[in-house]
């Protein structure tokens, strides 16, 4: 008799389990062509917001704008740079990136040489659909995230 009730209890819940699954399905999110990553990245100055769990504000502004000649420039909190990017669909790679070389002490260049230094090992990108967050990916999959586009204030 117990062992009939063991069978029953595996059978009902199995049939949970693959119900569970079967409700999750996979809701991928619909991929962008790289048309439409091109045209939601070029002619914006993206902020950045945060590398991995580093946040960063807007004093200063750290900016990152795409051009449509496959060029890149920004600003690292100190200094001005600029350089190269390719795109094929959502896998992006800057060339070398050139910069100022003006000095604004130990914080802010270490902050610099941060953002600079992960934006080189950059390798995949995901636009959200509204067009106002960028979300760049290392090969390790770290995770750099920007911001685009009004705060929603009139001031």
């Amino acid at each position: 008799m117990l062992t009939m009730w063991k069978r029953i209890g595996f059978a009902a819940l199995l049939v949970a389990v693959l119900a569970a699954l079967g409700a999750c399905g996979t809701h991928n999110a619909p991929t962008m062509s790289e048309d439409a990553i091109r045209q939601a990245l070029v002619g914006k100055t993206w902020t950045l917001r945060r590398i991995v769990a580093r946040s960063y504000g807007d004093d200063p502004a750290r900016t990152l704008t795409f051009n449509a000649d496959g060029t890149v420039e920004g600003f690292g909190g100190c200094n001005a740079f600029n350089g190269t990017y390719s795109l094929t669909g959502d896998k992006i790679e800057f060339g070398p990136l050139a910069s100022t070389r003006k000095s604004c002490g130990p914080g802010m260049d270490e902050q610099e040489f941060t953002y600079l230094t992960f934006l080189a090992k950059v390798r995949r990108l995901h636009v959200e659909e509204e067009g106002t967050e960028l979300v760049l990916l290392t090969e390790a999959q770290e995770q750099i995230l920007f911001t685009s586009g009004t705060s929603g204030l009139f001031w």
